[in-house]
C-alpha cells in the first residue's frame, strides 16, 4: 500500500505518542523516520513496530565540553529524542570556533539523525556524521546548504551493538572536512553501498510524488500503537464529541 507524506507523520507522531514519548520528542521522530524512509534509505526497516517507549528520560547527560568539543550521553535512548541537540550544538560551536566535532553515545537508531543535519547544512555549515551499529560501519557528508547527504555504509558481520555513537563533525570551511569516503581505508572483499546525494533527492521526489509504500502489517502496527492516547469512550467523552 501506499500513503501520503502527512499521512505517514501523522501515523508516527500517534504511535510514538502512545508509547510514551514526550511532546516534540514524537513530532521529531516521526519526521527523522519519514525522512529517512523517502530518502530509501528505510527508516520503517530501522525501528521497532509498534515504537518503544522512552528510555532516555526527559535530559540527556554531558560528559564533557569544552570550546569545539561536548560528549552527550543518550542512556540508551533513541536518536530521535536528543539527536536534534547534538545536531544544534554543534552547529552553535562551529560557528564561535570554525569547527567542532559533538559525539551523541549510546543511542539507538543512529541513522535517524539525517534529518537533524540537513536542517543544520542548510543553514549554510559543512556537516557529517560517523557511526557503527548492527548492519556496519556508516557515514554521511552534508555540503553547505545541501538537503541531501553522500552516504556509505560498510557491513560487518561482526558488529552486534545494540546502542552506537554518533560522531558529529560541522565546519564553516570545507578543507577542514575529510570527505566520509576517502577517512575511510579501502577495505577490499568487504562489501560496501553508497547512496550519492542526488539519488536520495530522486527517492524523495519519487516518494512525494507516487506515495510511500508501507507493507500493510507496518501500517497496522502504527494505528495499533495509536490506542493509549485515544480518550475511552464514555458519558463525558460523548458530551464533548459534537454533535451526532
Amino acid at each position: 500500500m501506499r500513503v501520503s507524506r502527512n499521512e505517514m507523520v501523522a501515523a508516527l507522531s500517534r504511535a510514538y505518542e502512545g508509547a510514551g514519548h514526550h511532546i516534540g520528542d514524537y513530532e521529531d521522530a516521526a519526521q527523522l523516520v519519514t525522512w529517512s524512509h523517502m530518502c530509501g534509505l528505510g527508516g520503517f526497516d530501522r525501528i521497532a513496530l509498534p515504537p518503544v517507549g522512552p528510555k532516555g528520560g526527559a535530559t540527556p547527560r554531558l560528559v564533557f565540553e569544552n570550546a569545539d568539543i561536548a560528549v552527550i550521553d543518550a542512556g540508551g535512548a533513541d536518536v530521535c529524542e536528543h539527536g536534534s541537540l547534538a545536531a544544534h550544538l554543534a552547529h552553535s560551536k562551529a560557528q564561535k570556533a570554525g569547527f567542532a566535532i559533538v559525539e551523541l553515545a549510546n543511542c539507538r537508531y543512529p541513522d535517524l539523525i539525517l534529518r537533524s543535519l540537513s536542517l543544520v547544512a542548510q543553514q549554510g555549515v559543512f556537516i557529517s556524521a560517523y557511526w557503527t551499529d548492527q548492519a556496519g560501519s556508516h557515514g554521511a557528508s552534508f555540503e553547505s546548504g545541501a538537503i541531501f547527504p553522500h552516504y556509505w555504509r560498510v557491513e560487518k558481520t561482526n558488529t552486534a551493538k545494540e546502542c552506537s555513537t554518533v560522531t558529529i563533525i560541522c565546519t564553516t570551511q570545507s578543507t577542514l572536512l575529510a570527505d566520509a569516503v576517502t577517512r575511510q581505508a579501502e577495505q577490499p572483499g568487504v562489501k560496501r553501498l553508497e547512496i550519492s546525494a542526488a539519488q536520495m533527492a530522486a527517492s524523495y521526489d519519487r516518494s512525494l510524488e507516487m506515495g510511500i509504500a508501507v507493507p500493510p502489517g507496518h501500517w497496522d502496527a502504527l494505528n495499533a500503537a495509536a490506542w493509549p492516547i485515544l480518550v475511552p469512550s464514555g458519558q463525558q467523552s460523548r458530551a464533548g464529541a459534537g454533535p451526532g
